[in-house]
């Protein structure tokens, strides 16, 4: 047999040793165990909140709501109106969801960024405010834009 198959065919060298399994396998207990004498922890529910500052919410809530409007201006009204209220209906439902959800949830403690310097924490890193409004502000300004180049091109060519 060549070496590289003998190499191959033995345990590798990160294996644990046998008498170091013990301590990594779980405990087994007996099927008739009770360990009703334990103290359990209370139960509390999840921590985790959006974090986010109820001024980038209102912020994101006032952009969408101007989008719509500027779409209504642009389209004369009634033309376009069942459809715009059909998008201002997802958009409160969008938002109104958020809402309840923390509704339902324990007191949400204030945002690491309302106070000065906070910071967010975040997959890549904490986050300064200005960091977090522009990533969170940066599509709905987009969409008011859309919002005010379609009422721009609407009013230039009628």
């Amino acid at each position: 047999m060549s070496d590289a198959l003998r190499d191959f065919a033995t345990e590798p060298e990160y294996a644990p040793a046998d008498e170091a399994l013990p301590e990594l396998s779980p405990q087994i207990r007996p099927a008739g165990h009770n360990d009703n004498e334990a103290v359990a922890a209370p139960r509390v529910g999840e921590r985790v909140g959006f974090e986010i500052p109820p001024a980038i919410w209102g912020t994101m809530v006032a952009c969408y709501a101007l989008f719509l409007g500027l779409l209504l201006a642009a389209t004369g009204g009634a033309h376009a109106a069942f459809a715009i209220v059909i998008s201002a209906v997802y958009v409160a439902m969008f938002f109104g969801t958020s809402r309840a959800m923390l509704a339902q949830a324990p007191t949400q403690p204030r945002s690491p960024l309302a106070s000065y310097g906070g910071k967010l924490a975040s997959l890549y890193g904490p986050l300064g405010r200005g960091e977090v409004v522009a990533q969170m502000l940066v599509v709905p300004g987009a969409v008011v834009l859309f919002g005010v180049a379609v009422l721009v091109i609407r009013l230039a060519v009628f």
